[in-house]
């Protein structure tokens, strides 16, 4: 090469340099035109781009990134003390005759290669105007290795080099410039506007960033708190898999995320100790499962932290300065994609909500409507009032006890409505009523893709009720694995949805009601002990009906009323002897069979006084009869009157269940006691 030759051949490189539109492009037209001039069959090109304030190399060229090449284990050498560090602290051009002998890091790598005798010339890419002559600005490092045997590189050729250099920085830094510039366009785009979801967000980030930044794994990590403290989760991960409760044994303070979260500033990890010696403990676990390098860029939402973004790579020296720069804008990014996420999954969580309370409203309104009063005079009705009173102002859990029918709903309705969750959602969960494999679901709700038929996401009973109130009505029918999950929420008012992840908060009041013997359900093994002790911190026994007959009266007033009202019937009183005969009775079925029996009579009266013979129901009794019939006699034939009326159809409105104001349940029920069966 002559003296003359240099300027010429640079300004023919530059102008093949200034056509490029991407950094690999821009290595590619590199690595060809230096060859061309300074090489020869056996020469191999590499490009770095080099960190200034980290002081680190980043691979360009394609065969510093291949595991099969003789120049991978040189792409990952630690930059201090190598032969790069000293090119670029002298600013110059370094030459090489031969690496044999030499004892340089560089020829560590190549010794066991067929290139461990080259010569190689290794020079800085400089923006000399960027910081003054004294302190230059480096972008990359190129080494050119010749294994040929040829002789000591020339004074010229390493001038040429040098001048390389320092003319193809401008046109890297406009590459890489617009390369990113470019690649932030397309991720707004795919982000902002085509994403709806956490999974397609974060592809579409994945896909676009890997072709200016080389990484194999993605992480999107969100920030939640748990009961020890804070911690996270991670809502997307590709490329690997991370076992939390492996990280679990650090403690959260010790870890990047914590610095993360209170600098906001991204964290670079490259496969070399002395970035941060010491620090981050959970380096030694990420390592041992496959990342040797990682970026991990804090993701801010209405400017509090949410998590961060890691883009990793099984390689060292796997990131730079730019992919670094480019990270943290795309945290910017994606921070705003999420706020639109969660303004999104908000706006349609709403609006479930509301489809579903209203759902639940309706099915309440009936119960609500004309029962909103507890009726009767007796000292054991006046004590619950009192108690009532006294619980309805606190958040304690109330715990109903007694036989079907004693009024447990209306009980727990009148706590809600005189307590300062009045004006909240008050939410009934027939736990008998649900199938097992369903009650979870109800309960908690599920995550999209949580089960086969999961097709979106659903928002459960607890979270409906959210700052209102939970009867668990038949509580003692709930199956015992989903028990722990129920104490939990108890304890800590915290749950998860099926099939999720992220731990969501409640406030919510639980007032559970139930038939059967807890205390023998716990003995037997079919109830938690500490569930039961949970749930029994307010207990309210209600008696039976017939150890209260004080209310009869009251009560059969107030039925005969309401009917009469329902059914625009001119009843307005009762006769002496039908509340004689009524106050004599039992009532196996307490309040609910006694209000159903003096609707019935409210129905067939024939003029303004209900009397005993309404009661007796002589219309639906056999013409044989030649005695008064009981009252278990006078149900049996009115529920088969119903029954035929209906076709012998159980639910649905216009079902006998909802003729009689029944659950279904309860009218399979009555009939298998009364035993009627559907005739063949």
């Amino acid at each position: 090469m002559t003296a003359d030759a240099p300027l010429s051949q640079i300004q023919s490189i530059i102008t093949s340099l200034i056509r490029c539109r991407t950094l690999q492009e821009f290595e590619r037209t590199l690595d060809r035109e230096v060859r061309r001039i300074l090489g020869g069959d056996r020469t191999v090109f590499c490009l770095f781009l080099y960190t200034e304030r980290e002081r680190t190399l980043c691979p360009v060229s394609l065969h510093l990134h291949d595991s099969n090449s003789s120049f991978f284990q040189f792409g990952e050498l630690p930059y201090p003390g190598s032969l790069h560090e000293f090119a670029v602290t002298s600013g110059h051009a370094v030459s090489i005759d031969t690496l044999n002998g030499c004892l340089w890091p560089e020829a560590s790598a190549l010794r066991a290669s067929s290139y461990a005798d080259a010569r190689a010339l290794v020079a800085p890419l400089s923006l000399q105007h960027a910081t003054g002559p004294s302190h230059p600005n480096t972008l990359g490092i190129m080494t050119l290795f010749d294994s040929n045997q040829n002789p000591p590189w020339t004074e010229h050729e390493r001038f040429f080099f040098e001048s390389l250099g320092l003319h193809v920085a401008p046109v890297l830094q406009s590459v890489l410039a617009a390369e990113d510039f470019h690649a932030l366009i397309s991720i707004t785009a795919s982000t902002l506007i085509g994403s709806t979801t956490i999974d397609s967000l974060m592809a579409a980030t994945r896909d676009i960033v890997c072709n200016v930044t080389h990484h194999d794994i993605t992480i999107l990590v969100q920030f939640v708190r748990e009961t020890k403290g804070p911690w996270f989760i991670l809502r997307f991960i590709d490329g690997i898999t991370v076992d939390l409760e492996q990280i679990r044994q650090i403690p959260f303070e010790q870890m990047s995320p914590a610095e993360m979260a209170a600098t906001r500033k991204p964290i670079m990890f490259l496969g070399h100790d002395y970035l941060h010696p010491g620090r981050f403990p959970e380096r030694t676990y990420f390592e041992s499962i496959g990342i040797k390098s990682a970026i991990l860029c804090p993701i801010l939402v209405q400017g509090s932290p949410y998590g961060f973004v890691v883009f990793g790579s099984r390689r060292r020296n796997a990131f730079s300065f730019r992919d670094q720069n480019l990270t943290e804008q795309v945290g910017y990014t994606l921070s705003q994609a999420i706020d639109n996420l969660h303004a999104y999954e908000q706006i349609s969580s709403l609006k479930e909500q509301l489809e579903q309370e209203n759902i639940i409203l309706r099915q309440e309104i009936g119960a609500l409507t004309g029962t909103g009063t507890i009726v009767g005079a007796s000292p054991a009705t006046r004590l619950i009032l009192r108690t009532i009173e006294q619980l309805a102002s606190t958040d304690s859990v109330v715990l109903l006890q007694g036989e079907t029918g004693t009024g447990k709903s209306l009980v727990a309705k009148a706590i809600h409505q005189q307590s300062p969750r009045s004006e909240k959602p008050f939410v009934t969960i027939n736990c008998a009523e649900l199938s097992p494999t369903l009650i979870e679901s109800e309960l908690f709700g599920h995550e999209k893709g949580a089960f086969t038929g999961a097709m979106k996401r659903k928002i459960g009973r607890f979270e409906l009720a959210q700052g209102g109130t939970v009867f668990l009505d038949e509580v003692g029918e709930i199956p015992l694995p989903l028990q722990a999950k129920l104490l939990r929420v108890l304890d800590t008012q915290e749950f998860e949805r099926v099939g999720g992840t992220e731990t969501l908060s409640l406030d919510i009041r639980i007032i559970a009601a139930t038939n059967i013997d807890l205390d023998q359900a716990v003995n037997s093994g079919t109830f938690r002990r500490d569930l039961y002790y949970r749930l029994k911190v307010c207990p309210i026994t209600l008696p039976p009906l017939r150890d209260r007959r004080e209310d009869i009266v009251p009560l059969v007033q107030h039925f005969a009323r309401k009917y009469a009202a329902r059914y625009r019937k001119a009843v307005t009183k009762i006769r002496r002897a039908a509340l004689t005969a009524l106050t004599a009775i039992d009532w196996p079925g307490n309040i609910r069979e006694l209000e159903h029996v003096i609707e019935r009579a409210v129905i067939l009266a024939q003029g303004s006084a209900l009397t005993l013979e309404d009661l007796r129901s002589p219309s639906l009794a056999p013409q044989t009869a030649s005695h008064p019939r009981t009252l278990a006699d006078m149900e049996r034939h009115y529920i088969l009157d119903i029954l035929h009326r209906t076709n012998w159809i159980l639910g649905g409105p216009r079902g006998a269940a909802a003729q009689l104001g029944l659950k279904r349940s309860t009218l399979q029920h009555r009939m298998k006691r009364l035993g009627i069966k559907k005739p063949l």
